[in-house]
C-alpha cells in the first residue's frame, strides 16, 4: 500500500473516498474538503453480485441491513483506482478493526473511506 504524502501525515484525513452503486454500476469519487469532487466518477464495473450482510461483518457497524440483499463492494478495484488517481486510504482507518480495510458501509449501495493524497 502506498504511503500518504508527508505533508498530510499526522493530520486528519480531509478527503473522502466514496463508492456508490448507481444504476447497476459501481462509481468511485474522491471528495475534497470543499466539498468538491476531485476524482470521479470512475466506473468500477457492474454492481450485480449481491450478499445478505450480517451486523458483525467488517464495515457494517453504522447501519442495519440484516435480511436485505446489497451489492458487494469491489474493494480491490476501488483501492486500485484510488491509488491510480493519487490517493490512499488513511492508515488509521485501514487499521481500524470495525472497518473493512478502511471502508465503512453507510447505505445499502454506499461505502466510504477517509483518504489522503499519496506520496
Amino acid at each position: 500500500m502506498p504511503e500518504a504524502h508527508p505533508d498530510h501525515v499526522g493530520l486528519p484525513a480531509l478527503y473522502m473516498a466514496e463508492v456508490t452503486a448507481f444504476r447497476g454500476r459501481w462509481k468511485l469519487n474522491v471528495i475534497a474538503p470543499g466539498p468538491e469532487s476531485v476524482v470521479g466518477p470512475v466506473d468500477l464495473g457492474p454492481a450485480d453480485t449481491l450478499v445478505v450482510p450480517r451486523p458483525e461483518d467488517p464495515g457494517r457497524y453504522l447501519i442495519d441491513l440484516e435480511g436485505k440483499e446489497v451489492p458487494v463492494l469491489p474493494k480491490e478495484a476501488a483501492v486500485q483506482q484510488l491509488e491510480a488517481h493519487g490517493y490512499v486510504v488513511a492508515e488509521e482507518a485501514h487499521s481500524d478493526r470495525k472497518r473493512d480495510r478502511g471502508w465503512v458501509q453507510v447505505a445499502a449501495g454506499l461505502w466510504t473511506a477517509p483518504c489522503r493524497p499519496a506520496a
